[in-house]
């Protein structure tokens, strides 16, 4: 997958289209790869751009840099930050302000640049708070969407279909269209740009699946796995500075959990995410990029309706909170579990009888079910038994709930497949604990679904990949039409079934006259164009059963079924006037470029179809030697 993504890169570059650094960025970028360059020069060339030197000194006077000394020199802050510092700000920054507006009509720009600067902001705070900080945390964060924009950039038009096909899908939906579309996705594009662009292997890994950290394989504890953690909590956070009130409501909740993840307490937490977001206010106005108020996190995370019982760390934990539906006869007793249940952080659903019960399954879709129903067609243990009987009803967790411990009932119970059991009055503390084994279940079995889903979703995409292999090692690459090996595969399976079948069978060698001297007068570029105009003729006049295939330079081969020599020769005289009447555009002009052609036919004197290839290139031969632009039959 790697090299493909690699070969695919490549041809994406190859455009010069990718976003890229230019000017005075790209001077200082190379001079800084000099071994014997001087903070002089480099002070030199960056003086001549007003907007870089002022920020590379607010990046010197940052928070990054607070123990030190405040600087007022280029000279200075080049001398602190460092040149490898300076070569990512120079790179970020210079990207920043060549790339902030464009043609695809479906993406911010505005807002891709808001976002990516808090990212940036946040992620090298984070990096320092874990202990893990790096000179290339901040154009990392910078950079690490930059696939979005250079897909934007490449394909403004099919880029803006897919993001309105994906908007408000999940983020997998828009990767899985990006594939489709463009055998490559937004994450893995950034990974190859910032690799490309010469940052160390553990940032472009981990830019490549930031946005899923769990995919990427990194050892918990390590200074990898902590990175890609705080980039992923990073980006969430510039989530939330992007997000409308109502929606921070929801994204809040699951930024605890992975500060949690990196060992950063909801106090600390807040109060770090306080400092980041008046620091993305004020990079926003020095880099005329746009932001938001925001509200302090403490007042945000006040606002949040939690049960009186829960701490922030608690409503971190909204992950691990269940759905849970309780399903009993008794009003007073739903009420209690009800209220306990919701204290706890869970969603709570009631249902009166079976049939309630059943029908909330389907609509609720608990994790655990609590259940004490009484009633001769109605209990708990018929429940159970319908409920393990249905698809849906397996692998949710059943707590019985039971006023009777006889040891038959209980054993019929177990039997029935109800998991455990709390004996009523039921006890809060031992309604938690009950919980908590529950729990465990319940994560273990989403976390077995995911890993199925997961492996669904990679062996989808390898079979995705392989098709897009197959026909990337059978076309042609710049004909688009296919190639030799395609070409041979078919005219032997074509040659197998014209002997099985006693059908007629011809092929022809197409080869374009005076193409060398096309290449020899305006270069080779030319001549792919030309060579490209004329497999777009060829593939139009071609019939419906034919294959046009390019099996060399300026050669090309029709394979004909079902087609005997007569048949054959007036196809080829077709093609024949056909490109003797047009003429191609050659540079600033047009030119013409007439075609040779031999034909051959399959006879039962031919004992492979290597033989009716070499009959057909023979009479190409015979065509060139009697002048060019004609038509010649084997054996005519």
């Amino acid at each position: 997958m790697e090299t493909v993504n690699q070969d695919r890169f490549k041809e994406l570059k190859a455009t010069g289209q990718l976003p890229s650094p230019k000017g005075v960025a790209l001077t200082i970028l190379n001079l800084i790869q000099r071994d014997d360059v001087t903070v002089q020069e480099i002070t030199r060339v960056i003086q001549t751009d007003p907007a870089l030197s002022g920020r590379l000194i607010k990046f010197s006077n940052s928070a990054y840099y607070s123990a030190r000394r405040p600087v007022a020199s280029i000279a200075e802050a080049v001398m602190l930050i460092g040149l490898p510092m300076v070569r990512q700000l120079v790179l970020g920054f210079s990207v920043l302000s060549d790339f902030r507006d464009g043609k695809c009509s479906a993406f911010d720009y505005q807002k891709f640049w808001s976002r990516s600067l808090a990212t940036a902001i946040a992620f090298q705070a984070l990096s320092a708070r874990i202990r893990a900080s790096s000179e290339e945390t901040f154009t990392c964060g910078l950079l690490s969407p930059i696939g979005s924009l250079a897909l934007a950039t490449l394909y403004p038009e099919k880029y803006a279909e897919i993001l309105k096909l994906a908007a408000g899908k999940p983020l997998d939906e828009l990767i899985g269209l990006e594939h489709e579309r463009f055998a490559i996705d937004h994450n893995e594009l950034s990974a190859a740009l910032l690799r490309d662009w010469g940052f160390p292997a553990i940032f472009t890994e981990m830019v490549s699946c930031h946005e899923n950290p769990d995919r990427g394989n990194f050892q918990e504890g390590t200074r990898a796995y902590n990175l890609v953690h705080a980039l992923h909590l990073a980006s969430c956070l510039a989530g939330i500075c992007m997000a409308d009130e109502s929606s921070r409501r929801l994204l809040l909740p699951r930024l605890y959990v992975l500060g949690a993840r990196l060992g950063i307490d909801s106090e600390a937490l807040m109060a770090l995410n306080d400092r980041i977001v008046g620091e993305w206010q004020e990079w926003g106005r020095i880099l005329d990029v746009p932001t938001q108020e925001l509200p302090p996190f403490a007042e945000m995370t006040s606002s949040l309706p939690l049960a009186p019982e829960m701490a922030p760390e608690q409503a971190a934990g909204v992950e691990f909170s269940m759905r849970v539906l309780v399903a009993d006869n008794d009003s007073a007793v739903t009420r209690s579990l009800r209220n306990t249940l919701t204290g706890l952080g869970h969603t709570v659903a009631a249902a009166a009888n079976s049939k309630d019960a059943l029908r909330q399954v389907v609509d609720f879709n608990p994790q655990v079910i609590i259940s004490d129903l009484v009633g001769q067609d109605a209990d708990s243990i018929a429940f159970c038994k319908a409920l393990r009987a249905s698809r849906e009803g397996r692998g949710i967790y059943f707590l019985m709930l039971t006023a009777v411990e006889e040891e038959t009932r209980l054993v019929e119970a177990f039997e029935a497949g109800v998991d455990d059991y709390i004996a009523k009055p039921f006890n809060p503390k031992v309604l938690k604990a009950r919980l908590r084994a529950g729990q465990r279940v319940v994560q273990l079995q989403e976390e077995l679904t995911r890993e199925q889903e997961e492996v669904r979703q990679v062996a989808s995409e390898l079979a995705v990949t392989n098709r897009r292999l197959q026909r990337m090692a059978m076309t042609d690459v710049l004909t688009l039409l296919p190639n030799r090996r395609y070409g041979m595969e078919r005219l032997a399976q074509e040659w197998a079934a014209s002997k099985r079948n006693n059908r007629p069978l011809s092929c022809m060698v197409i080869d374009f006259d005076g193409f060398k001297q096309i290449n020899d007068k305006h270069g080779h570029d030319v001549g792919d164009s030309a060579l490209q105009q004329a497999a777009l003729i060829l593939r139009e006049f071609s019939r419906t059963q034919d294959l046009i295939a390019r099996i060399g330079g300026e050669e090309f081969l029709a394979i004909c079924p079902d087609t005997g020599m007569k048949a054959a020769l007036v196809y080829a005289e077709r093609i024949r006037k056909t490109f003797d009447e047009i003429s191609f555009k050659v540079g600033d002009g047009k030119g013409r470029m007439t075609v040779s052609i031999g034909v051959a036919e399959r006879t039962p004197a031919m004992e492979h179809f290597s033989t009716l290839l070499k009959a057909a290139d023979l009479a190409l031969y015979q065509a060139k030697l009697g002048g060019r632009n004609q038509v010649v039959a084997d054996g005519s």
